[in-house]
C-alpha cells in the first residue's frame, strides 16, 4: 500500500506518515489498489480533491481501525489553554505548544506532513494526554452523550487526520492527529480501551495492534449479551477516515489543514467558550486577507498567535514586552476597522464576519468585530480575558469608516499622555480595558449578583466585593482622575516588563510607598463607580477623495486624523444635546419612581404627611426652576422667524 500510494500522482505523504496510517487499515487492500499500466497506485475512487483554507487538500478516504489516530492538541476549542508564542513573557510558560513547521523528505522536498519538536517522548505523551483532557472540560452544550451515543449507533461521520511526526531525543513518533473530530476520536479510545499515547510511542507498532486485537478478542468470548461493554464496542471497532494525503502547498498545509478546525468552531452549535470562538473568527478574518495577498505569512503567523513578534519587521530589536504586545494590539486594530479607501480589506473582513452585503456598519457588527479583536489580543498574555472589554470602545460611525491611530506606540504615548489630551485619550480608549482585564483590575460586568465575587489580592484578609460597574464607567472614572490613571498605566506598563502585579499608585499618580498590590476593590475605591467623565468620541475621519474618483488607496500601517471642521464639531454638540436630554429623561422617571416609593414607606411608617411643608415647597421650586431652564435653553433650537437667518 505504501508503494502504491507513494506511485500516485498528488500524494506527497512521507513514507513513515504512511505506513503509521496503513498499519491501522481494517479492509482488504485489494479494495484500495488498482493496475495502471502494470503499476500499482491507489484506486481514484478513494481520492477526491477539497480546497479549504483557499489551498487544495488531497484526501485519502479508507477503513481503520477505531484506535487509530490522536486527538489534536491544537483544537481551535482550546486555544486559551495553551500559551502562545505571541506572548512576549511565555517563555517560562508551563503549557506551551512548540512552533510547528511542515516536514521535509530525505531529498529536501516538502512533504504533506507537520513536524514539531519536542524535549523527550515524556512530553509527547503529556501533551496528548493534556489535549484530550481538555477536550472533556470543554464539550460545550451538547445535549447528548457522545460517548453513548457512539456505542449505540457507532461513528456515522469520518474523521479527517492529517500527518504529523512528534521528533524528541528518543526518535521521531508518526501520528494522525484528528483535525476534525477530536471529540469523536476521545471517545473512541475510551470505549475500545486504549491508550492513543501507548500506540503512538509503541516501539513496534503492528505488535501493539496484534496484543490489542487479542485482549479484544478475549473480551469479546466472555461477553453474555449485546449489551456488553465489549460488544458494544464493535460498533467503533473500525470506523471510515480521511487522511491528508498530499496537499499542493506544504508550506502551507498547517493553515490549510487548521482552517477546516477553525471554521467548525465560528458558528458551532456546541456553544464553547467565548474566547475560543471568537478567536476563531478573528483567525478567520487573517486567512481571507492572507489569501488575498494582503498580509504575508510572517505577519499572519504573528497575528494569529503561532508566530514571536519579533518576526515583524515593524518590531524595534529592543522593544520591550509592553511595546511588544502594544504593537501586535494595535495591528490587528487597523486589521478589523480598515480605513476608508481601503478597497481590498473591507469587502473581505465583512466576508469574513458574515455581515450583510449592501447595509451599513451597526451596532451588532461592530460589537463582533471588536470582540473577535479583543479576543486575539489575548493572545498575548498568560490569561485569556472576557473579550467583552473592548466593547464599546469604537463608536459606530468610526467603525463605518475605520479607525485612525496616532501611529505612536504605548511607550511614546504614556511619556506625555499627563499632558497631551489625544495620547490620554488613546491610551485610555484603546489600551487602559485590556491592560485592566488582563491585571484583573477591572472586567465586563455581567450584570448579576455573581459578577461580586470576591476580588481581593493575594490572601488579603476579609471580603472585597466589587462594584456592578461595565467597562464604560471605568473608562469615565479614570478620565475623571488623569494623574492617578496615568500613573496606574505606567506602573502596569513597568508591571509587564519586570513579570510582576502593578502596585497601587496614590492621587498624584506616584507608586504607593507602601507596596501594596493593585487589586479590583482598591481600583473601585481609587476610581469610583458613578463618578467618572465620559470619555469624548475619537475623531472621525472622512472618506479620502481617491474613493470618490474610484481608485483604490492602500490602507497605511497608522493613519493620524485631520482636525475636525465646524460642521463635524456642530454635529458632535447637537448629538451631546440629544444625549443629555435623554439622560434627563430617564432622571425624571426615576425621580418619580422614588417619589412614589418615599411617599408609600412614609405611609407604612406612619407618616403624615410624607414631606413637611416647607420641604415639599422648596422641591417643588427647585423642579420649576429646572423646568424653565430646560424650555430656555431648548428654545435655542427653533428655527428664526420670517425668514431672518442672521
Amino acid at each position: 500500500m505504501v508503494e502504491a500510494a507513494l506511485a500516485t500522482d498528488g500524494i506527497n505523504a512521507p513514507r513513515e506518515a504512511l505506513s503509521a496510517a496503513f498499519a491501522y487499515t481494517a479492509e482488504p487492500v485489494e479494495r484500495l489498489i488498482a493496475t495502471e499500466r502494470g503499476r500499482e497506485r491507489i484506486h481514484p475512487a478513494r481520492l477526491r480533491f477539497v480546497r479549504v483554507g483557499g489551498e487544495a487538500a488531497l484526501e485519502l478516504s479508507l477503513r481503520l481501525f477505531g484506535c487509530a489516530g490522536n486527538t489534536w492538541e491544537r483544537n481551535e476549542r482550546n486555544d486559551t489553554c495553551w500559551a502562545s508564542p505571541a506572548d512576549p513573557a511565555s517563555t517560562t510558560a508551563k503549557w506551551m505548544l512548540p512552533p510547528i513547521e511542515f516536514w521535509r523528505g530525505p531529498d529536501g522536498k516538502p512533504t504533506a506532513a507537520l513536524s514539531v519538536t519536542m524535549p523527550g517522548a515524556d512530553r509527547v505523551v503529556e501533551v496528548i494526554g493534556r489535549a484530550s483532557e481538555l477536550l472533556a472540560e470543554g464539550d460545550g452544550r451538547r445535549g447528548y452523550d457522545l460517548t453513548a451515543d457512539l456505542l449505540l449507533n457507532g461513528q456515522e461521520d469520518p474523521c479527517l487526520m492529517v500527518a504529523q511526526v512528534y521528533r524528541t531525543p528518543e526518535g521521531d513518533f508518526w501520528a494522525w492527529p484528528t483535525v476534525k473530530g477530536n471529540n469523536r476520536t476521545k471517545s473512541r479510545h475510551q470505549i475500545l480501551n486504549t491508550d492513543q499515547a501507548e500506540l503512538l510511542t509503541a516501539p513496534d507498532l503492528t505488535a501493539a495492534l496484534q496484543l490489542w486485537t487479542a485482549e479484544r478478542n478475549a473480551e469479546l468470548e466472555h461477553a453474555d449479551s449485546d449489551e456488553h461493554p465489549a460488544r458494544l464496542a464493535l460498533q467503533v471497532a473500525v470506523v471510515e477516515a480521511r487522511l491528508v494525503a498530499g496537499c499542493t502547498k506544504p508550506e502551507l498545509l498547517y493553515q490549510t489543514v487548521q482552517a477546516g478546525n477553525r471554521r467548525d468552531h465560528i458558528h458551532a452549535n456546541l456553544g464553547f467558550t467565548s474566547n475560543n470562538q471568537d478567536r476563531a473568527i478573528g483567525r478567520r478574518v487573517l486567512e481571507e486577507y492572507r489569501a488575498a495577498g494582503i498580509i504575508n505569512d510572517t505577519v499572519f503567523g504573528v497575528l494569529a498567535g503561532d508566530l514571536p513578534i519579533t518576526r515583524l519587521s515593524e518590531c524595534p530589536p529592543d522593544a520591550g514586552v509592553c511595546e511588544q504586545r502594544d504593537l501586535r494590539c494595535m495591528l490587528l486594530l487597523a486589521q478589523f476597522f480598515p480605513v476608508a479607501g481601503d478597497n481590498r480589506r473591507r469587502p473581505l473582513i465583512r466576508k469574513a464576519m458574515a455581515e450583510p452585503h449592501g447595509e451599513l456598519l451597526n451596532s451588532q457588527h461592530t460589537t463582533e468585530r471588536l470582540r473577535a479583536y479583543s479576543a486575539l489580543c489575548s493572545v498575548s498574555w498568560p490569561e485569556a480575558w472576557n473579550p467583552r472589554v473592548d466593547d464599546k470602545t469604537v463608536p459606530v460611525a468610526n467603525a463605518r469608516v475605520g479607525v485612525a491611530l496616532s501611529g505612536k506606540s504605548a511607550v511614546d504615548l504614556l511619556a506625555v499622555a499627563d499632558k497631551d489630551d489625544d495620547a490620554f485619550g488613546e491610551l485610555i480608549r484603546y489600551r487602559a480595558p485590556q491592560w485592566l482585564a488582563a491585571f484583573k483590575l477591572a472586567d465586563a460586568d455581567r450584570g448579576s449578583m455573581g459578577a461580586q465575587a470576591n476580588r481581593g489580592a493575594g490572601g488579603e484578609p476579609g471580603a472585597a466585593f466589587r462594584a456592578r460597574r461595565g467597562i464604560p464607567d471605568v473608562l469615565a472614572a479614570m478620565n475623571a482622575r488623569r494623574a492617578r490613571a496615568v500613573g496606574l498605566l505606567r506602573e502596569i506598563a513597568a508591571a509587564m516588563e519586570e513579570g510582576r502585579a502593578p502596585l497601587r499608585v496614590d492621587s498624584f499618580g506616584k507608586v504607593d510607598a507602601a507596596g501594596d498590590v493593585a487589586n479590583q476593590a482598591w481600583f473601585d475605591e481609587a476610581f469610583p463607580k458613578g463618578t467618572g467623565l465620559r470619555l469624548p468620541k475619537p475623531a472621525y475621519t472622512a472618506p479620502p477623495s481617491g474613493l470618490a474618483m474610484g481608485k483604490q488607496v492602500q490602507q497605511p500601517l497608522f493613519r493620524a486624523a485631520p482636525p475636525p471642521s465646524n460642521r463635524e464639531l456642530a454635529d458632535r454638540k447637537k448629538a451631546g444635546v440629544r444625549s443629555l436630554l435623554d439622560q434627563i429623561e430617564s432622571f425624571t422617571k426615576d425621580l418619580a419612581t422614588r417619589i412614589d416609593d418615599a411617599r408609600s414607606h412614609a405611609a407604612a411608617a406612619g407618616m403624615n404627611p410624607a414631606w413637611e411643608a416647607n420641604e415639599s415647597e422648596r422641591l417643588n421650586v427647585q423642579a420649576a426652576n429646572v423646568i424653565e431652564r430646560l424650555k430656555h435653553a431648548v428654545e435655542g433650537t427653533r428655527p428664526p422667524e420670517n425668514g431672518d437667518r442672521s
